[in-house]
């Protein structure tokens, strides 16, 4: 059996379209592609992710125009293999996350918001499309995140050593598996910010979607008051479950962070590693709390390729940091492959949450299905 599973990140650099051949429980990635979304449409996303710049007309639409966009990615990666979508056996879409609220404030109660129309999915390519796989872990009382660490444990669980499995994307958020763990002893959450706020400011500042390799952040230095002030977020000390997204790290908010710290009288490229040293604190701090006893780490995500990240992880934690590469796996790949696993256990009736990540009272299947046509 083939599957794609189909990946919007809070990067919102495109969506990652993961082939995946499933054999017996067991998954292989065979093919990885990213569909980049264009300027004016990440724009129009970007805007939509603000209480502030939200429009109801756009959003409904951004639903239906992400579905489409996630056609191209799918025939984008299916070019070229000799495969055709009567080949698939179904798609496992993680969408865009518009809000994500996943604790009750005023007089709003836990929610979050994926779009990217299934419906648009399956009609155009009659596959079935398993989709809004974050809904029924917050109905049962959970974070609706993170997801990822089922497909952690079922992928790179080990008998012989403690793994943490650290991915760095928009948002970084990790995976704890002891040696030996059952899905009851797996700790996972998000630990702040990833490349979210590294992007907004390389784009603000030098027009570039992303620090290429860290190459800016290497070059700077960082702004002692800034970071001080940053790291006092009480997120990254707070107990998991934990989540977090765009809902705290939009365009908006970055504005206002930049002009409440006085961005614009220090030097760009220090701006940049100050930022950058922001996400390695978030990681670092975060490990030492919650999961200190490890013997490697595996990097995956964008920040995979940024040398500054990694350098300065491996200072910190004086352990081994690889990436997904060092296994045989994509580092790029990891998060849209994770959701063709979810999809898998939706399918096949079986829980795709854990618990001890989200804090939901129960294991419940994840996600709703859009069925083909037979």
């Amino acid at each position: 059996m083939r599957a794609i599973g189909l990946m919007s990140g809070t990067s919102l650099d495109g969506c990652d379209a993961a082939l995946v051949k499933i054999n017996e429980g067991h998954f292989y990635l065979e093919k990885f592609v990213t569909l980049p979304y264009d300027e004016l449409f990440k724009a129009k996303i970007m805007r939509n992710l603000s209480n502030e710049t939200a429009k109801l007309a756009e959003i409904c639409s951004l639903n239906f125009e992400l579905g489409e966009r996630f056609v191209e990615a799918i025939d984008l990666l299916l070019a070229g293999t000799g495969l055709n979508y009567a080949d698939i056996a179904f798609v496992a879409s993680h969408g865009q996350t518009i809000w994500h609220n996943p604790k009750p404030s005023d007089l709003l109660v836990p929610s979050t918001l994926q779009i990217g129309e299934a419906s648009v999915i399956t009609y155009r390519t009659n596959i079935t499309t398993v989709f809004n796989f974050r809904t029924m872990d917050i109905a049962a009382g959970g974070e609706g995140a993170p997801l990822v660490p089922m497909a952690d444990f079922m992928l790179f669980k080990s008998d012989t050593e403690a793994i943490i499995l650290q991915n760095i994307g928009g948002i970084a958020n990790l995976s704890y598996l002891p040696k030996g763990a059952s899905i009851d002893e797996v700790v996972a959450f998000d630990c702040g910010p990833g490349n979210v706020m590294i992007d907004y400011f390389m784009n603000k500042y030098y027009q570039r979607p992303y620090d290429d390799g860290g190459k800016v952040a290497l070059s700077g230095m960082v702004i002692i008051p800034i970071y001080e002030a940053l790291i006092k977020d009480p997120f990254f000390s707070k107990k998991p479950p934990k989540s977090t997204g765009r809902e705290l790290y939009n365009a908006q908010a970055m504005e206002n962070m930049a002009e409440q710290y006085g961005f614009s009288h220090y030097a760009k490229e220090d701006i940049i590693t100050t930022v950058s040293e922001v996400t390695v604190y978030g990681i670092t701090h975060n490990i030492a709390l919650y999961t200190p006893n490890f013997d490697r780490i595996v990097v995956s995500g964008g920040g995979s390729h940024n040398h500054y990240l990694l350098s300065h992880l491996q200072d910190i934690l004086n352990k081994p940091v690889l990436t997904q590469e060092d296994l045989g796996f994509s580092s790029d790949a990891k998060e849209a492959v994770a959701f063709a696993v979810l999809g898998y256990l939706t399918l096949n009736n079986q829980p795709g949450n854990v618990i001890s990540a989200t804090g939901a009272k129960r294991p419940v299947v994840l996600g709703n299905i859009a069925p083909r046509k037979e």
